[in-house]
């Protein structure tokens, strides 16, 4: 198993929807999650740690949902 990190940023309008679409696709292997406050633009980040043993798999997936920033492991 693999622990890496992930962040993404969403509109504070549709930050329910996407979180919502992120809990079905990774389920069961979030380690942690933090919802940061909105930026002057309106934008939330959400960073994940999540851990898996198909890295790459589960960052297509939610490269479906919207953009996202590769942070490390």
């Amino acid at each position: 198993m693999e622990i890496f990190t992930i962040g993404i940023k969403v509109p504070c309008d549709r930050k329910g929807v996407i979180l919502r679409k992120l809990a079905n696709l990774v389920e069961g292997r979030i380690k942690k999650a933090k919802l940061l406050p909105p930026d002057n633009f309106g934008y939330n980040e959400i960073i994940i740690n999540l851990e898996t043993k198909n890295p790459q798999k589960v960052i297509t997936e939610i490269t479906k949902i919207g953009k996202i920033e590769y942070l490390g492991h």
